[in-house]
């Protein structure tokens, strides 16, 4: 279910971009290993439409990583998730300064999926808590 959005200055080519999505597909995905429906957007946009401190146009662009899941995840999964995050989009855009990442969680009762309540279907339930349950025991070992 993780849903991602990357928000970065426009213009990497496409290999390089094909690289940063396998890079945080992986991150995501050992982080949250549960059926694949794993979505990254990555949302380019051209320095004059990006406002830092009242600025349009400034440079150095600053990127922005929000990522949209269910809860459950250890602080130390987090953490990794967040590092490995964070090396995939350095190596694509060298690094740019203050990449921020933002983890924004949805307990169950809060998503719908095909027009019905995750928190409804139980077997999906006992899965995500399995995999969650399994991903945090692996990281903090």
């Amino acid at each position: 279910m993780p849903i991602a959005y990357l928000d970065v200055p426009e213009g990497i080519e496409i290999e390089k971009k094909k690289e940063l999505v396998k890079s945080i597909y992986r991150a995501i995905n050992e982080a949250y290993p549960f059926p694949p429906d794993h979505r990254i957007f990555v949302r380019e946009w051209p320095l004059d439409s990006v406002s830092q401190n009242s600025q349009l146009a400034s440079e150095p662009p600053r990127p922005v990583f929000q990522i949209h899941t269910v809860p459950g995840l250890s602080v130390e999964a987090k953490r990794k998730l967040i590092r490995s995050i964070n090396a995939a989009v350095g190596k694509a855009y060298d690094n740019l300064p203050g990449f921020l990442i933002l983890i924004q969680e949805y307990s169950q009762d809060r998503v719908g999926i095909n027009g019905n309540l995750m928190s409804d279907d139980q077997e999906h339930m006992d899965e995500l808590s399995r995999s969650i349950g399994a991903s945090s025991r692996s990281k903090a070992a």
